[in-house]
């Protein structure tokens, strides 16, 4: 469980920047979609960093894999504590991301592995629930560092405690497996992260440009293009960078697919609603750090709860009954969203973490449950990058609809165009839960035990 002390601080730090964009915007003299790219380009390395775990974990040795992940986390650290521009912020959250992305993967790893399969929803709940309560609580942390400190602070804090995180694990995790010398295979991983980069960037400029503009549509056609390459080079490859045959249990999919979907609402609903305290009902960023702490604790006491539910119940009644919350939270999110003060968005926001602990970490153990053991791995790459990516898209996509308000009511003030533009997120992520809710529904358990 170690290595989840190291993924929960790179977690708590990607979040707890996001109350500190208005900050950042004024500091560095720019526009909330240029500063998003702090917490998306921090995602983006995640992911593509999550691309290669099956890799790394087949080709390097355990310890080797927790000290890269360990320095980079220390060193990016630094690098943002005292960065004097915003492209050099930019670059130490690029280099801390490759520490998260190195340490994620291992913590479900060894537990697939090393956990009997009728206790594996209750351990991965209960690390999950370490790494799960980053995205609520940091805004918490960031809020305060912001309110009494400078943003730096929020570094020099989680520095030192990602450092000890990473000794102690480099001491004391178990080797997991036998390392093979495979050849890697580099032109797979280009066209991947090319494929992220680009959809990224498109959607992005969706926010400012306009969905009709070439700036958007381009870069997205782009995207489908190498991930259509990607997706040749992988399946006529001896050392694919995954193995595509996972693809081929529909239930695995369909799992997977779900995962994803909650992650992007959740992680953007992290970066939302803080912003929309500060933006529109002019809070400071205290308070709006405050709003999403009880939903954190609710699901710090209810994920291990739920993944020990899943190994006595099965996976179905856990995921209809977190089915159910998700459904009501985001529909109560947007039909009050011109109407949003405090105390409603602290309710919402813990009636959704109750549905996520009974969803998010239960879907990656069961998902794994699947696939045979020889695609544990390719599996967990594949959850973790998701993950990763689905929140930087989860961000991307709300700073698009907070811009879009702004473009389709040029004349109205500020706050106005905050709240128009948050609405249209908030019923974006309803939309988004009917399909996780579908997918739930047909969702049939055939486990490989």
């Amino acid at each position: 469980m170690l290595p989840s002390g190291l993924a929960f601080c790179g977690v708590l730090v990607e979040t707890s920047m996001n109350v500190t964009f208005p900050t950042l915007m004024n500091q560095f003299n720019t526009s909330l979609s240029t500063v998003q790219w702090v917490t998306t380009a921090y995602l983006l390395a995640v992911a593509a960093t999550m691309i290669v775990a099956a890799f790394v974990q087949n080709n390097f040795k355990t310890r080797t894999i927790v000290n890269i992940g360990g320095l980079a986390f220390v060193c990016g650290g630094l690098l943002c504590a005292t960065a004097p521009i915003l492209s050099v912020l930019l670059l130490g959250r690029i280099i801390q991301a490759f520490g998260t992305g190195f340490a994620m993967p291992l913590v479900f790893a060894l537990i697939m592995q090393q956990v009997p399969f009728h206790q594996q929803g209750k351990f991965t709940g209960t690390a999950g629930m370490i790494i799960a309560m980053a995205p609520s609580l940091g805004p918490t942390y960031g809020g305060l560092i912001t309110q009494f400190t400078t943003w730096p602070v929020i570094f020099w804090i989680t520095i030192p405690i990602g450092a000890i995180c990473w000794l102690i694990a480099s001491k004391n995790m178990p080797q997991l497996a036998n390392t093979q010398q495979q050849k890697f295979p580099l032109s797979q991983f280009i066209f991947a992260v090319i494929g992220l980069i680009l959809l990224t960037l498109g959607l992005n400029n969706a926010g400012t440009a306009g969905p009709g503009a070439p700036s958007c549509y381009l870069p997205i056609f782009l995207a489908l293009l190498a991930f259509a390459i990607f997706i040749h080079l992988a399946n006529h490859s001896t050392h694919p960078l995954i193995q595509l045959a996972v693809f081929k249990n529909q239930t695995f999919v369909k799992v997977l697919v779900l995962y994803f979907l909650i992650q992007f609402v959740q992680i953007g609903m992290s970066f939302l609603l803080p912003n929309f305290a500060q933006l529109a009902l002019g809070q400071n960023a205290l308070i709006s750090g405050l709003l999403l702490l009880a939903g954190s604790l609710t699901s710090a006491i209810l994920s291990p709860l739920a993944g020990a539910l899943m190994d006595r119940r099965g996976f179905k009644q856990p995921i209809l009954l977190g089915t159910v919350f998700l459904l009501a939270s985001t529909l109560l999110f947007a039909l009050f969203a011109q109407h949003l003060t405090i105390l409603p968005i602290i309710i919402f926001n813990v009636l959704y973490m109750i549905g996520f602990s009974f969803m998010f970490n239960n879907s990656l153990t069961f998902g794994l449950q699947q696939v045979p053991r020889t695609q544990i791995g390719d599996g967990n790459a594949l959850f973790n990058t998701l993950q990763q990516y689905a929140g930087s898209l989860g961000t991307t996509v709300m700073a698009v609809m907070l811009a879009t308000g702004v473009r389709l009511t040029p004349k109205t003030t500020s706050v106005v165009q905050t709240v128009n533009g948050s609405q249209l997120a908030l019923w974006l992520s309803f939309g988004i839960i009917v399909i996780v809710a579908l997918l739930a529904l047909s969702i049939k358990p055939n486990l490989q035990k």
